[in-house]
């Protein structure tokens, strides 16, 4: 489960609105690309946070935000990608969100995404690539940096819920509890429970 902060400039993930559950809005994702790094390629990075801003860089890298493009877009080589949002995390440790990245630099890419945490058995981060590719049935430029890895998502459904206002770890955990109760209460909806944390 994730959190949009602040005010969003940079392309999102399509979605169809399906309809509405307990004033939730039930969203149907299309499938997407990812360029993702591990916490395996990162054995320097003691700490979360260490990660976080290790494999942020890796994947600005990757797509031109900082220097040119690490990628090889063809044979004269790397192609900048557009920034997106959000910036997806998972980690193996319980922690619902962190603040939201934000990001500026002198080419006028202004970023504010939320960061969402997830559970598993490593950390990794995820930035979504522009839809572009996967309109055209095009692979998206190849990685320079073998830690990168470009992953298809695919389509699936979500139930979202708006607000406004800041969020913190125990915010975010409260709202996921809020939600699950919510969507418990409405319908006969069922969850697939995650055996390591024990948390839908």
């Amino acid at each position: 489960m994730g959190m949009m902060v602040g005010v969003i400039r940079e392309e999102t993930p399509k979605h169809k609105v399906l309809g509405t559950l307990a004033g939730l809005q039930c969203r149907e994702y299309a499938a997407q690309f990812v360029a993702k790094v591990s916490s395996a390629g990162y054995p320097e990075a003691g700490t979360q946070e260490e990660f976080s801003n290790a494999a942020f860089r890796t994947l600005a890298k990757y797509i031109g935000v900082f220097t040119t493009p690490q990628n090889k877009a063809n044979a004269s080589g790397g192609e900048a990608i557009a920034m997106t949002a959000p910036v997806v995390m998972t980690s193996s440790e319980k922690i619902a969100m962190t603040a939201p990245v934000v990001m500026t630099s002198s080419e006028k890419i202004d970023m504010t995404a939320p960061v969402v945490m997830g559970s598993g058995s490593e950390r990794t981060m995820s930035f979504i690539l522009p839809s572009k590719y996967m309109d055209a049935g095009q692979a998206p430029p190849q990685p320079l940096d073998s830690r990168v890895t470009i992953e298809k998502v695919p389509a699936r459904l979500a139930l979202v819920s708006t607000f406004s206002g800041r969020s913190g770890p125990e915010d975010a955990k409260s709202r996921v509890q809020t939600l699950v109760q919510q969507i418990k209460a409405a319908s006969d909806v069922s969850f697939e429970i995650d055996e390591a944390t024990k948390e839908p």
